[in-house]
């Protein structure tokens, strides 16, 4: 990625233009979806996957969108790109498995800096749209394989309105269908922009004659965004939001689907500025790491409580204010592992931020790791010690039980009581982690490899190499071996705030609690949902369609306030 920063002169110039805006909102998640930033917590390639995605403008402006996906150990960006809507606009693609690489492949005509929709000629001489995933940010220690690629979570971010001010963008940004030929802006389309640079008249052409530089050689010929005359803040205007999406997860073999909301952040931009570096424009041309969740100019983070009151912190980052919208000490779903229906269930756990605590390429002048978590990055995972709290059948049964609680009648012959107490801890270590229930059995009927408590030893096991889940395919995953309880199905929780470190021997070490916490509330900054898929054999006597369903569930979630301050500058108010 071209990190370049812009020159003092450039700088001073947008700070002349923009200034910095004092802040009147809060950054807060919108229960209604609609939002300046999107965060959509799970994308897969993998086992046979597609994920197809949208992105909705509502509202009669149009937009400026960085669109940004990042792979899911450590985030690290592989692919991004500009996205120009016009009012009332949506935007679609689709990422699937090119061959053994990640690729978008975009058949919608809505504005793109670089344009996608006419990207890639294949050997028929037709555009289809295909964008692979790029190795090049795999650079901090871990794996370089493009495999790593196949599964993380993406974002979208937004820049700023567009107007036609000076040069015209937002009508430039607008798309409509003509009778013969590609898409293309209406007669009011400003051709002199084009025949000056000596482009060709094209498809969303201002907009990517806009960021275009030349020849490199000739001062004041590049597009209007890049000349320090004009800069990237011309005929933008501030955030306003009112942007929702979602994304599918589509097995064709499979016949199955699987669609959830992205999480809409409000609250986050007030100005065009970066939060981090005032006087640089939120809107940058593709290649550059801003905007990110750290690039919010608003410091201050507004959530609500289980009781429904409402808390309020203002920290020192602007990422910060995110991660605190995202704070949860606990997290909750059902399971299914119903051997009848040959049930499955997976959980997507995201960490959206967790980037820019743990990794000293996103922290500046930070050294990681830094509060709410414990452990840096340094090319294996960044792991945080998290515990499945409780696990539950659907008759309030759970491994530890008091033996003095009544247990209601059963249906004979009973399974064997578990012999587990206690919790489970466990490690996630990546940024965006699967956690997958067995409810299989082997042989002995213990669920595990024959000793005395497998579920103590074993209740959580790590991928391993070259394993993946049956639904999501995911390569970063812990089973929980809930079949070695006798459970089925029930709901589980996972605990994040209050947890015991264990030894390599999974062994808890005695004295050691470890609370982490940000701007008043415990926890981690979270976000996902759970994933059940469900087979029903074949559909009639003789057919040969297979009868699969399934859905996504949101993950529920608690918060909790502490007394405890993350770090200097954060206050609760």
């Amino acid at each position: 990625m071209n990190r370049k920063n812009l020159t003092a002169a450039v700088l001073a110039g947008l700070a002349g233009a923009a200034g910095i805006v004092g802040s009147a909102q809060a950054v807060n998640i919108n229960p209604d979806g609609l939002g300046q930033v999107l965060i959509y917590p799970y994308y897969t390639v993998n086992g046979g996957n597609t994920t197809a995605l949208s992105v909705v403008n509502t509202t009669e402006e149009a937009k400026a969108v960085k669109v940004r996906f990042l792979e899911g150990q450590n985030s690290q960006e592989v692919l991004d790109f500009n996205l120009y809507m016009s009012k009332y606009d949506v935007w679609t693609a689709a990422i699937f498995d090119n061959e053994g690489t990640p690729t978008l492949v975009v058949n919608d005509t809505t504005c793109t800096v670089p344009y996608l929709y006419m990207n890639d000629a294949n050997d028929d001489g037709e555009r289809d749209g295909m964008q692979a995933f790029l190795p090049y940010e795999l650079d901090d220690g871990g794996s370089t394989h493009i495999s790593r690629t196949a599964e993380g979570h993406f974002e979208m971010i937004e820049m700023g309105t567009l107007v036609d001010d000076e040069m015209n963008s937002a009508t430039a940004a607008t798309h409509v269908p003509q009778d013969e030929g590609p898409q293309m802006p209406p007669d009011s389309w400003i051709e002199p922009i084009s025949d000056a640079l000596g482009l060709d008249k094209r498809p969303c052409g201002q907009l990517n004659d806009a960021w275009t530089e030349p020849d490199n050689l000739t001062d004041g010929d590049e597009g209007y965004w890049l000349n320090t005359l004009y800069g990237p803040l011309t005929d933008l205007e501030n955030p306003s939001g009112g942007l929702f999406g979602g994304a599918a997860i589509v097995n064709v073999d499979a016949g199955t689907m699987y669609s959830y909301d992205a999480t809409a952040v409000n609250g986050f931009a007030e100005g065009l500025t970066d939060g981090e570096i005032p006087g640089t424009a939120l809107h940058q041309q593709p290649g550059y790491i801003i905007p990110g969740l750290n690039s919010g100019d608003q410091l201050t983070g507004t959530v609500f409580l289980d009781d429904g009151s409402t808390l309020t912190a203002t920290m020192t980052r602007g990422v910060d204010a995110v991660s605190y919208v995202f704070m949860h000490d606990q997290i909750m779903n059902e399971y299914t592992t119903e051997a009848a229906v040959n049930a499955a269930t997976e959980w997507v756990i995201t960490f959206p931020t967790k980037q820019f605590y743990v990794f000293a390429d996103q922290t500046g002048d930070m050294d990681p790791p830094l509060a709410p978590f414990t452990s840096e990055w340094l090319g294996e995972g960044a792991c945080e010690y998290v515990q499945l709290d409780k696990i539950w059948d659907r008759e309030e049964e759970s491994p530890g039980t008091d033996p003095g609680t009544p247990i209601p009648p059963i249906v004979s012959p009973a399974p064997d009581e578990p012999p587990v107490e206690g919790k489970f801890p466990f490690e996630l270590c990546y940024e965006t982690s699967v956690i997958a229930f067995d409810g299989t059995m082997d042989d002995d009927g213990d669920g595990g490899d024959g000793g005395d408590d497998p579920q103590i030893e074993h209740h959580l096991l790590p991928a391993d190499e070259g394993g993946v889940t049956p639904i999501l395919g995911s390569t970063n995953f812990h089973i929980i071996e809930n079949g070695a309880l006798g459970f089925e199905y029930g709901w589980a929780r996972l605990q994040m705030a209050d947890y015991p470190p264990t030894n390599e021997d999974g062994e808890i070490i005695a004295g050691d609690d470890l609370t982490r916490s940000l701007g008043g509330l415990d926890g981690l900054p979270v976000t996902g949902f759970a994933v059940m898929r469900f087979e029903n054999g074949f559909l009639g006597e003789g057919s040969n369609t297979l009868a699969n369903y399934g859905g996504i569930f949101k993950h529920k979630a608690t918060r909790r306030e502490t007394m405890a301050s993350a770090a200097p500058g954060t206050a609760a108010q």
